[in-house]
């Protein structure tokens, strides 16, 4: 087992995820369903499949051996877990990036991490490595808690709740952007999750039986599916808002072009890190609980690098010490999460 380099590429991983919506701020003159809408073909069509082809090649031969129930729950998953991604991309527009990701990561760690080890490697939890992870996912719920706190905070410095009226929007809309945020995690969480499930490890194995791929590689034939799923609601709901606000016109408007490289780079970026957590998560790279640990350690850094990338890009402009101070507590709670997570998968695969 190469522990070192899977915390490394799920750390990395994560920060790469964490950065993947900058792209769509430049984005001024579009709607959000134009720059979900490629976006969710590229990152969920297009790209996992070009990968999938790539690292596995003979995955035609490969699907071909599993029966094709376990095809369709892999996709019947995927579209599940991205209706949360779908929530999530929607709570962007609310409140911004940074707490959007930070919201997320609460409500993915109980999900993502927690119940795959409670549900398929309950015995760990009791060992001096299983309560550590414990820890930190504790760690990260409480981080969920602070994020709430600091987004109420920005929202009333920023909004001016002195004005009536427009503070009450402005405070309604934040709270329903939270509340996107947290729901939508908690169904992304269902993504690690799944890669514990028989149809998940049935498509791996054969993967790596009859399609040649590596070990490390081989859950990009998974993903392949899960994600041509998770485009069904978000493609759906681009095209219906496309249709209803009457902006897919502006696909042709000026700076289209400069606006679809954005996407692309936002594709790329999201479909990379998504591999890279795949390869990390494989017994090869972090042992029999790669799918929590590493999921643990990608949100983690997601959560580092998109505050990083919004306190940037001016999200938390005007919005006062205190929440700013509030959110510092929040990300060095997730570091030491990290830290805890990591090695209490350290203890456990040494053991």
């Amino acid at each position: 087992m190469n522990l070192g380099t899977g915390l490394a590429i799920a750390v990395l991983a994560g920060a790469i995820n964490g950065l993947f919506a900058l792209p769509m701020k430049f984005n001024r003159r579009w709607a959000w369903e134009n720059n979900w809408f490629l976006f969710s073909l590229l990152s969920l069509v297009i790209f996992p499949w070009v990968i999938a082809l790539l690292s596995v090649p003979d995955l035609r031969l490969a699907f071909s051996t599993v029966g094709p129930g376990h095809l369709v729950l892999a996709t019947l998953w995927g579209a599940t877990v991205y209706c949360g991604s779908l929530m999530f991309g929607i709570s962007l527009g609310y409140i911004g990036t940074a707490l959007s990701f930070a919201l997320l990561v609460g409500s993915m760690s109980i999900v993502g991490v927690f119940l795959p080890i409670a549900l398929f490697n309950p015995q760990t939890l009791t060992t001096s490595g299983g309560k550590l992870i414990v820890a930190g996912v504790v760690l990260l719920l409480a981080t969920l808690i602070l994020s709430v706190r600091a987004g109420r905070l920005k929202e009333k410095a920023q909004a001016g709740l002195n004005t009536t009226g427009i503070g009450d929007q402005v405070k309604k809309s934040a709270l329903v952007g939270m509340v996107l945020a947290i729901a939508g995690g908690g169904l992304s969480g269902f993504l690690s999750l799944g890669m514990n499930m028989e149809w998940a490890v049935s498509i791996r194995n054969a993967a790596i039986q009859f399609g040649k791929a590596s070990p490390s590689s081989a859950t990009n034939a998974v993903l392949a599916l899960v994600l041509l799923g998770g485009a069904i609601p978000n493609v759906a709901y681009c095209l219906y808002l496309l249709k209803k606000n009457h902006t897919l016109n502006r696909y042709w408007g000026p700076l289209s072009n400069t606006y679809s490289l954005m996407i692309l780079i936002t594709g790329v970026m999201y479909s990379g890190s998504v591999a890279l957590w795949g390869v990390a998560i494989s017994e090869p790279m972090l042992g029999k609980l790669g799918p929590s640990i590493g999921w643990a350690l990608f949100i983690g850094a997601m959560v580092i690098s998109s505050n990083i990338g919004g306190f940037v890009t001016g999200e938390w402009k005007n919005a006062g010490k205190q929440p700013v101070w509030i959110m510092g507590c929040s990300l060095m709670l997730i570091m030491i999460a990290m830290v805890l997570i990591g090695y209490g998968n350290f203890l456990i695969a040494r053991s």
